[in-house]
């Protein structure tokens, strides 16, 4: 049991680790989503010190089952077995060598066999890297600059033009938000587009499948963002889901279950035209031998339709029982909780409070997590009731998000 001596020691390493955060580090983080103001201010732990599977552990070792998900890439656990033992294996034969290595042989093979779409592949870190070397080769492929961008493709130049306030980056006379109109009239090289970001109903299918054949008649290049849908689709991707094949498909997230890798892969023809995409750790080994533990575990005990059941049965209960204080919006593997930001305040307080950590805008979910469901499903109802009958209010700051789009790649 936690003393008062014990909470206070506590208290007193996070506040000096938030005051060195704040005093060392750039805005205090390295994410925009993992800014302090970005949850429930004096409510949820500042900073964690390590994972376990499903759960995050602070700097007192409370632990939390963690709906945040590494922002989407612990897709697998934390401390996944499998991984744990690649990553060793890794360490073990020297992590960037002079030349290819066999690694990244092996990893394109896999991933070619899981997403025969994409002819060849380019392997790099980020999803905001796969992005930008998505549309330098799209240009490259067709000699046209115009790039056409529907939702959020990272924090480079090119697509931070398009949010603003855009502090820092030149004007955007390369790229135009998507649409048919913009498309028609102005002879883009390529449009990029998340295929989901929430929405997976059949007009939204309908609405990618008229973007194929517009492409295609334009002679444009259609390129799939899937940095955040990649192994959390039937099919692994929505891309396969759904039968409509891009030209160039990025993926990520998920990939390395935490290392940082990405996929950008297409057509032969286009993947072999002549630009300048390269990188000193694209072949680094730790990421690229993780990949290919994932693979492995995607096609067994991870498949993505175990996560698509779970999810599904844990969108519908929260539904039921959060209705009509908010609701959560999107598909079974990822979703936004949907209502006014002062009651969303609330309930993320107060499961935090009980061990539960939710992103404001988003949660992820795996197959580590189902086995919480009845847990987190009657809690949530608990706490619904208390904020209906006045029973509990807001102790800390409500969340801001820093941008309008979820910065997570």
């Amino acid at each position: 049991m936690s003393t008062a001596n014990d909470m206070e020691k506590y208290f007193k390493y996070e506040r000096d680790c938030l005051d060195s955060a704040n005093s060392n580090i750039a805005h205090g983080a390295l994410t925009n989503s993992k800014r302090v103001s970005s949850y429930v201010e004096g409510i949820y732990p500042t900073h964690l010190e390590s994972g376990v599977q499903e759960y995050a552990i602070d700097v007192s070792g409370r632990k939390y089952v963690d709906f945040i998900g590494g922002l989407g890439t612990n897709l697998f656990g934390y401390t996944n077995p499998n991984i744990k033992d690649a990553l060793i294996r890794a360490v073990n034969k020297g992590l960037t060598l002079s030349l290819g290595s066999t690694s990244e042989v092996k990893f394109a093979e896999m991933f070619k066999a899981k997403f025969p779409h994409c002819q060849k592949i380019r392997i790099l870190k980020s999803g905001s890297e796969g992005c930008s070397a998505a549309v330098r080769i799209a240009r490259t492929y067709t000699g046209r600059d115009l790039i056409l961008s529907e939702g959020y493709h990272g924090w480079h130049d090119c697509f931070t033009s398009l949010t603003p306030p855009a502090k820092g980056v030149p004007g955007h006379d390369y790229i135009e938000p998507f649409t048919f109109e913009n498309l028609e009239r102005l002879n883009p090289a390529a449009v990029i587009i998340e295929p989901v970001i929430l929405e997976w109903s059949q007009g939204r299918r309908d609405h990618i499948e008229r973007l194929r054949l517009a492409c295609d008649r334009l002679g444009v290049v259609l390129i799939f963002d899937e940095t955040i849908t990649a192994y959390r689709f039937p099919e692994c991707s929505v891309s396969r889901y759904w039968g409509i094949e891009p030209d160039i498909c990025i993926q990520g997230k998920a990939l390395a279950n935490g290392m940082p890798l990405s996929v950008v892969g297409g057509k032969a023809e286009i993947m072999d035209s002549d630009y300048f995409v390269s990188s000193t750790f694209a072949g680094e080994r730790l990421s690229l031998e993780s990949g290919i533990a994932c693979v492995n575990l995607i096609s067994n005990d991870y498949h993505p339709r175990f996560v698509w059941e779970g999810g599904r049965e844990f969108m519908d209960r929260m539904n039921r029982v959060l209705n009509p204080l908010i609701y959560l919006e999107g598909y079974p593997a990822r979703g936004a909780f949907k209502g006014s930001t002062q009651v969303k305040s609330l309930f993320f307080q107060e499961m935090t409070k009980c061990g539960y950590l939710f992103h404001p805008s988003t949660w992820f979910y795996n197959k580590h997590l189902h086995q919480h469901l009845h847990d987190v499903v009657d809690l949530a109802s608990k706490i619904r009731t208390k904020i209906l009958g006045g029973e509990v209010s807001l102790e800390g700051k409500p969340f801001q998000l820093a941008i309008k789009k979820d910065e997570y790649k």
